[in-house]
């Protein structure tokens, strides 16, 4: 699926706008065996088959019974929360009482994520538009000037909460019908592969472009520049590219700073968003948006300090809600052994590679 380009979406999503909503949500069809090949990735997952019976449900009622079901079964785990405590201890500055509270709720969260995965497949598109009932928006001018004004959007969000659904919604709710461009920066997975498509039921146009490849760069960008929409990730280590130095939890760290050359080669404007999720639902903030007109290392790093202030601000509006704690590692700037070795605390467990 690397660099699927100009795939066409299926006829209910390049619907005009008096079309109903639910037209516009469409699942699509899971093979026999594409079915068979999730149950067992999941059944690998301690309580997989729970998750996977959880999803048909309703959404107050399948975050409600998991929540029931995660506590129930916090006696039985030990190793619940990933051993993130010391981490959290260190970086949020907090007490050990609090950092094993924060790490047993990063669970859940991580819980959440698949089971809403999970619900994004199984469930019908009528049923996705109630559960979309759910979500809230506090604000939405700004991203709704910037839809009406038909120009180059990058949605860069962070892995906070079940950040797919807000990503999704966003894209239906105001982009319904544009250009799509979604950057990756994984190998094809099953699980992302079907992600992926339900996405281009709501696009127009599609191109998938995992960033290894570096070949198609430029003909995502043709793509783009036709008023596509871009959806990328925004708290990334060095590793995934044009690394940046920056400051992140008051310790030296890096980022990825591959936005600031595709805005500026788009005239995009950048919008920076996070998903905070409850039992009773999702709420959608967006940071503040940003355009990039210059290419000095100057103003490279102050746009890079500025979004690790941004990543930093969301993270500490609930902090396990964070998917990138147990990589937090590879965010931070080599240090002598004994150094780094504090930094290496949690090993990756259940963990999505919810990565882009």
């Amino acid at each position: 699926m690397n660099g699927t380009r100009g795939r066409k979406a299926a006829p209910a999503a390049s619907a005009g706008p008096s079309d109903e909503p639910q037209e516009q949500y469409n699942v699509p069809a899971i093979s026999d065996g594409t079915w068979s090949g999730l149950q067992e990735a999941v059944g690998a997952v301690p309580g997989g088959k729970l998750l996977l019976a959880l999803a048909s449900y309703p959404l107050p009622v399948r975050r409600r019974l998991l929540r029931i079901g995660w506590r129930l079964s916090l006696p039985r785990r030990p190793d619940a929360g990933f051993g993130l405590e010391p981490r959290l201890e260190r970086y949020l500055r907090v007490g050990s009482a609090e950092a094993r509270r924060l790490s047993l709720e990063h669970d859940f969260h991580d819980l959440l994520q698949i089971l809403e995965w999970l619900a994004s497949v199984r469930r019908t598109k009528q049923q996705l538009v109630k559960d979309a009932d759910f979500i809230r928006l506090p604000d939405d001018r700004m991203i709704k000037q910037l839809a009406d004004g038909g120009g180059n959007v990058i949605l860069a969000s962070m892995h906070m909460g079940v950040f797919p659904i807000a990503i999704s919604f966003v894209l239906w709710k105001f982009f319904r019908g544009r250009r799509l461009l979604i950057l990756r920066a994984r190998e094809d997975r099953l699980q992302n592969n079907i992600a992926m498509n339900r996405l281009g039921e709501i696009a127009s146009e599609i191109f998938i472009l995992n960033t290894k490849n570096e070949s198609e760069f430029m003909d995502a960008m043709r793509f783009a520049r036709k008023g596509a929409v871009v959806v990328s990730m925004i708290d990334l280590p060095a590793s995934y590219g044009n690394p940046s130095e920056v400051s992140l939890f008051h310790y030296p760290a890096r980022i990825a700073m591959g936005l600031d050359a595709m805005a500026r080669m788009l005239n995009a404007v950048v919008v920076p968003m996070t998903t905070l999720s409850s039992v009773s639902g999702d709420r959608i903030l967006f940071g503040q948006p940003f355009e990039v007109w210059q290419n000095s290392e100057v103003d490279r790093s102050m746009l890079a300090a500025a979004l690790s202030r941004q990543m930093e601000q969301f993270i500490n509006l609930d902090p396990p809600q964070w998917h990138m704690w147990t990589r937090l590692d590879e965010f931070f700037v080599k240090e002598s052994p004994r150094t780094e070795a504090s930094h290496n605390i949690a090993p990756e467990g259940r963990q999505n590679e919810s990565a882009a």
